[in-house]
């Protein structure tokens, strides 16, 4: 049972890693023979591991087709960053309020470790930094529900960004962002902390918005 249980979280995690990086392209169908051969283990794992990514909505399941990659759309990555402005607003104002010296010490280590990362040198590095430095910024919010759905939607913001890979941040700042993000939530300013992280997605979403435009209109074109 053990045995099983670490396979199937094996799997778990690899499967994860594919759809976010895009190696799994979206709208494609998830073929578990294909994939359990890659991962060297039984169908029974894959299945498990793609069932649970799929209540994540990282995996899309159809009872008569299978499992599919979500396919990506610029209308699609609105609403998810529409929601994700909306959410974790509320969320880094409900960790400032409750936060304590522990929530701030780890908010300053992170920060400091993601500084010292080179985002291209150790891009697998600094994108686990990055996602625990913003999930420490909200990890006080009293509701984990909602820091759990933040992550979530973090995750797959993440898979936007993955895909969206050739569009560069030209001038851009990323750090100095996550400085003020960060010192706005130290000095226990929640409506400064939520306004700065808001402009942070805008701003990432910008240069997504742009690239996934350009994808569309290729797509279009070759059709």
């Amino acid at each position: 049972m053990d045995s099983h249980r670490s396979l199937t979280s094996r799997a778990y995690h690899q499967i994860r890693e594919m759809v976010l990086s895009g190696e799994i392209q979206p709208g494609s169908r998830i073929q578990i023979d294909q994939l359990r051969k890659s991962l060297d283990m039984g169908a029974s794992p894959v299945r498990e591991a793609l069932s649970t990514l799929s209540s994540e909505q990282l995996v899309v399941r159809s009872e008569q087709r299978g499992f599919w990659a979500p396919d990506v759309s610029v209308e699609d990555f609105k609403n998810l960053l529409d929601t994700r402005l909306r959410v974790e607003a509320i969320a880094i104002s409900d960790a400032v309020e409750h936060g304590d010296p522990a929530w701030e010490e780890r908010i300053v280590m992170l920060q400091y470790r993601l500084n010292s990362l080179d985002r291209t040198e150790k891009a697998i590095e600094w994108e686990a930094a990055h996602r625990d430095f913003h999930h420490a910024l909200i990890a006080a919010c009293p509701s984990h529900y909602l820091v759990d759905f933040c992550m979530q939607l973090y995750d797959l913001a993440v898979r936007y960004r993955n895909i969206a890979r050739p569009a560069a941040y030209p001038k851009r700042k990323i750090s100095n962002e996550h400085q003020g993000i960060a010192e706005a939530a130290l000095a226990r300013d929640g409506d400064r902390a939520a306004r700065l992280l808001v402009e942070h997605y805008r701003k990432t979403g910008e240069f997504l918005f742009d690239c996934l435009s350009e994808q569309d209109g290729a797509i279009k074109e070759a059709v």
